[in-house]
């Protein structure tokens, strides 16, 4: 993988910083550029930005090389390698969470459902040039649809419960449970085996 480039442009609050050579470090993690810096904005709090045309990657605000190298590593470690085995040789799968299916030892890693957030599964739903197919970026709009719908009705269901504790399982097993009830018989053939 070639060494992250950057360059600041601008200045107050205008200032940008331009990741020169995005395409070139994102081809070489098998990632969607536009993924790489999605995530960069998402870390730092700052809008990003990546166009398809000019092939150029802005993130908002003036960021050392090093942070974002450091960033890219992290990025490694959640989107790119397996959990079990560490290879990079790894596809997205969209499920509840954001999911790692290793084409060396076949283990599909689960990401944390606290680090798998909203943004980047919206992310998913939404972009057409990351390494998912059709039917993962369905299953993400009616995933992200449903959560929606739900969290309005608990919402409302909590206005009337104030002395309700509420907790989820975040086991796998009750993340399926979840899905059957949640979705329609042809989302849920999609989506478990």
């Amino acid at each position: 993988m070639p060494k992250l480039v950057t360059k600041i442009h601008g200045r107050g609050n205008g200032i940008k910083t331009n990741i020169v050579n995005i395409v070139e470090v994102a081809k070489a993690l098998a990632r969607s550029p536009a993924h790489v810096t999605k995530f960069f904005g998402c870390e730092l709090g700052a809008q990003s930005s990546f166009d398809n045309k000019t092939h150029t990657s802005i993130v908002n605000g003036a960021h050392e090389t090093q942070k974002l190298c450091d960033l890219l590593d992290r990025f490694i470690e959640k989107y790119v390698q397996c959990y079990k085995c560490g290879n990079p040789e790894t596809d997205i799968v969209l499920d509840k969470m954001i999911s790692l299916k290793c084409a060396a030892c076949g283990h599909l890693s689960h990401m944390d459902p606290l680090d798998s957030n909203k943004a980047m599964m919206k992310f998913y739903s939404q972009n057409n040039s990351i390494g998912c197919s059709k039917k993962d970026k369905r299953v993400a709009k009616v995933i992200l649809k449903s959560q929606s719908i739900k969290t309005r009705n608990l919402q409302e269901e909590d206005k009337d419960d104030d002395d309700i504790k509420w907790h989820a399982d975040a086991s796998v097993e009750a993340a399926h449970q979840r899905m059957k009830e949640q979705l329609t018989k042809a989302a849920t053939s999609m989506i478990l085996p």
